[in-house]
């Protein structure tokens, strides 16, 4: 599944211009600019801004649409749930009805463990960077399948309007109880007064 790492720039441009979707070229759209003018590091830290943001709304979008959340209670309890990627597997599950693949997961922890290295403060050479920034890019399009197999949408995508069509949500008191009973508390990190 996962791609050949590039030696140089212009094949992870070219991987980029030719080997992903449309949908997943816009919504990390910014990546090619901030690769040719700054320092990797910026485009690393940028893309894994967007596939976090991603995480979080395939969890809301897939409650909303699977499970006919409310909208603003689902959002909120994902906004405030604080997440780490065991949790995020988790939640999926519970959200999707299945776990995410091995070989998907492995995408995304080889690009973490590059990421990781920056953010320490250690060395990750160019091909780390390289290699990062493609796994990343491959794992969008994997959880694009996979969701899109699963609830029909795709959430590395510049846009998710219309993603439920026209159903009727539950209220806000049983989305609530919906959205407890899928994992989520409903509170960040230290909010101990949230519901």
């Amino acid at each position: 599944m996962s791609s050949e790492v590039p030696a140089t720039w212009r094949g992870v441009r070219n991987h980029f211009d030719n080997s992903i979707s449309e949908e997943v070229r816009s919504y990390f759209e910014p990546t090619v600019e901030l690769i040719e003018n700054y320092d990797w590091e910026v485009s690393l830290a940028f893309m894994f801004t967007r596939v976090e943001k991603a995480m979080n709304m395939m969890l809301y979008c897939g409650a909303r649409k699977i499970h006919k959340a409310h909208s603003g209670t689902a959002y909120a309890f994902v906004d405030k749930h604080h997440m780490t990627r065991k949790d995020f597997k988790r939640l999926f599950k519970n959200v999707f009805g299945s776990d995410i693949p091995a070989a998907t997961n492995e995408l995304l922890a080889e690009a973490e463990k590059v990421r990781n290295k920056i953010i320490h403060g250690k060395s990750a050479s160019p091909a780390d960077q390289r290699k990062a920034i493609i796994r990343l890019l491959d794992y969008a399009e994997a959880m694009n399948v996979l969701v899109h197999d699963k609830a029909r949408f795709r959430p590395f995508t510049p846009t998710l309007r219309g993603f439920t069509g026209q159903t009727q949500s539950l209220d806000q008191s049983t989305t609530s109880w919906l959205m407890r009973g899928l994992g989520f508390t409903g509170r960040a990190e230290g909010d101990e007064d949230a519901n």
